[in-house]
Parts: C-alpha cells; structure tokens; sequence
C-alpha cells in the first residue's frame, strides 16, 4: 500500500511515521523544513504547553524529544520528498464517474507537486556546467522557474494545519469591502505572518480580530509592546464571548492573565488621574492657567465583542488602515440598533483561522482513502489517524 501524507508540521510527521510503522510504503510531501509550526512556536513561545499524550509538556520539550527523534528516523530511510504539493485527484475518474463492480479505490490518486529547481536540476547545473552550457542561454533560464511533476499512490492524508489558506476578515469566512485590494499590502497581516513578518517598531494602535489560538498567541506576542511602552493600544474585534476557551488550557489561564494585567494598569492610571485632576482643581486660577489640565487615560486593549469587520480602507492623506466594524442587533452583547464605528490602526491583523478547502477539489466529498485531519491540539489528531488506520483497514477485509 503506496500512502502520500502531506504537510511538514507535527501531525504530517507523526502520521507518516505511524503508517511507516505498520508496513505501508509512506512517502511524506513536505514545502518547508520538518517541523512546520512547532519550530515558529518554539521560537516566539518556548513555554507554551500543549498536551501530548495525556501529559503536559512544552513545545520545545514536544519539538526535541519527539519532532526531532521522529525525523531523523524519516530521513534515515528517505521518506521525506520536497514539494509543495498542488493538487490531488484521481488519474482518469471524474467526480460523477464509476468503475463497474467497483469502488473507486480501483484508480489511483495521483499528486501534482511543485518542486524548487535550487533542490534539483541547479545543483546539477553546478556541478556539470559544460554539459549545461550546451542547452543554450534560453534553456537554463527555464530551468529556474518550478517545476511541475506528479506520483501516483493508493492512499493520500492531508494534514497541512496552519499551513491552508488564512480565513478573510469578513463574517462567514467571507472577504470584508476592499479586503482584496489591501490584502498584498504592509497593512493587513494575516495568521502566520503577524508573528513572522509584522514589525512592531513604530506602531502604537493595532486592530486584530478573530477567535481562537492564533489570536490569543497574538495577544501575547504584543503583550510587552502594550504594557511597556506608553501610548499604545490594541482594539480586538470579535464576535464571540472573549473567554470562549481556545482549545489549549495554558493559552486561555495565560490571556486571562494578560487581561487582567491590563485591567489593573488600566485602573491604576485612571486613580492617578483622578487625583492629579483634584491637585489641578485646586490650584490658583492664575497657577492654572499655566499647568496643562491632566490628560484622561484611555484603555490600553479595548474589546469590542459581538461586531465584525465590515470594510478596510487607506487615505491618500493618512497613514494606516481604517476598519469599519459592525454589531447586530440580535447579538446577545447588543441591546440597541445595529452599531457601526471606524477604527484607525498602524497595522489590521486577521486571526481568523484557516480554510477548510482540502487539496482534492476535483474528487468526491467522501472519497474513498482521501483524509483530511481536522484536529488541531496532537492528543486529538493520534486519536483521529488510528481512526484513519482502522478506515483504510476496511477495505482489505472481506464483505
């Protein structure tokens, strides 16, 4: 039994070793280095515990003990092939298309992947550039752009986690107006890209909006930035109940925290503030005149629960991006008519998760040895590819 498992993080290694374990000829499609989003996690986050095996451990002791054992043994018997892959779909079946007395597990899918020439034919080009040098100018430049090639295989499971497409802003995993236009910008960060390619220097407002663990580890990526540094402030747009738990016990007790740090700070200036307005008060008309009147603190996160981001816009005349944001009536935070505000920020960042779209657009929504995993914590995801191996175990056993 010939399997393709696709992805490069933790569930993409730990299913290609479970089936290597039990015999199948497994061969793991990875676009970027082994390791995937546990490296990036360990690098912004090191203390961040997940729970691996009814245990709790942190990222980095999951990443060294078990990621990187793992691997090893992958790349020792050269499971692993880099690519990025495209699409899958079956050799010659179409979606409406039967093969008579039989499943469609009678054809073959087969997986288009892109690899990167510098893996490939450039090093070739190196080390034999006389013989290259024959194919003419027009025939080496060609050879730098991808190349397309495509494997055949019984069985394929997608387990590409955070590495799909991002959501959009909008309700409904829908764009918000003007999203598009913006979305190549250095305005708008979405995902992975707020921990990776956001710059925080010379940023003092941030709207982020979303629900879930990538906008909690947002929340602490900027924790210092917010608290440390006067004059900043975050606005978090949500639909949802912000203690809606994300799934991992050490993200949501960690923000709680953070909320609370803030709530504090938050308090203290306004007692500060009070008590130098009385001192201002009551100073000579003539002293007054002459002292600023105290400037009243603002909150350093402000939470706007039950709305959505309805639009994004720049000014030619402004610096920035705008968000438009929105609340329905019938939202349990709202008790008056559907409410409607802007907000102006430095940088918009979108944890709104990630599509659901499977790489298998072209077959059938249950197709036969075509899996997805869908869990998002490693407990739940050892859980669903032993169900995976009892499915694929079904259609080697009689009727």
């Amino acid at each position: 039994m010939k399997m393709a498992i696709v992805g490069s993080g933790p569930l993409a290694i730990l299913t290609a070793a479970h089936f290597d374990q039990i015999g199948a000829e497994v061969v793991l499609f990875q676009r970027s280095p082994l390791g995937g989003n546990v490296r990036f996690l360990m690098e912004e986050f090191p203390d961040l515990k997940i729970q691996y095996k009814n245990d709790s451990v942190t990222i980095t002791e999951f990443f060294e003990n078990v990621i990187v054992p793992t691997v090893v043994e992958l790349e020792k018997f050269e499971l692993t092939k880099k690519g990025d892959v495209l699409r899958v779909h079956k050799r010659f079946l179409h979606k409406e298309e039967t093969v008579p007395g039989r499943t469609r597990m009678f054809d073959l899918f087969r997986v288009i992947y892109s690899q990167n020439p510098q893996d490939a034919i450039l090093k070739q080009l190196e080390e034999n550039p006389d013989f290259f040098k024959q194919l003419g100018e027009d025939v080496i430049n060609s050879l730098h752009k991808p190349v397309e090639s495509f494997e055949d295989f019984d069985i394929v499971i997608e387990a590409r986690g955070m590495g799909r497409t991002p959501m959009p802003i909008g309700a409904g995993g829908s764009l918000a107006l003007n999203e598009n236009n913006l979305r190549e910008s250095t305005l708008l960060y979405y995902e992975k890209d707020i921990f990776t390619k956001l710059d925080l220097e010379n940023k003092k407002s941030i709207v982020i909006t979303g629900e879930g663990a990538t906008l909690k580890l947002a929340l602490l990526k900027f924790k210092d930035w917010l608290l440390k540094t006067p004059g900043h402030e975050i606005h978090w747009v949500t639909y949802k109940p912000v203690n809606v738990p994300c799934g991992n016990a050490w993200l949501d007790s960690e923000v709680a925290k953070l909320l609370t740090e803030v709530e504090v700070k938050f308090d203290k200036a306004k007692l500060e503030f009070e008590k130098k307005m009385r001192e201002w008060r009551d100073l000579e008309d003539y002293i007054k005149v002459k002292i600023p009147k105290p400037v009243e603190p603002t909150p350093l996160l402000i939470i706007h629960q039950g709305y959505d981001v309805t639009s994004v816009d720049r000014l030619l005349d402004r610096e920035g991006v705008f968000a438009t944001i929105e609340a329905p009536v019938f939202r349990e935070f709202n008790t008056n008519e559907t409410d409607m505000m802007t907000l102006a920020a430095d940088a918009l960042c979108i944890a709104r998760g990630v599509s659901t779209e499977t790489l298998g657009s072209g077959l059938t929504s249950d197709e036969p040895g075509f899996y997805t995993l869908q869990s998002t914590d490693i407990d739940s995801a050892l859980s669903e590819i032993k169900q995976i191996e009892e499915k694929i175990l079904n259609y080697f056993k009689k009727a």
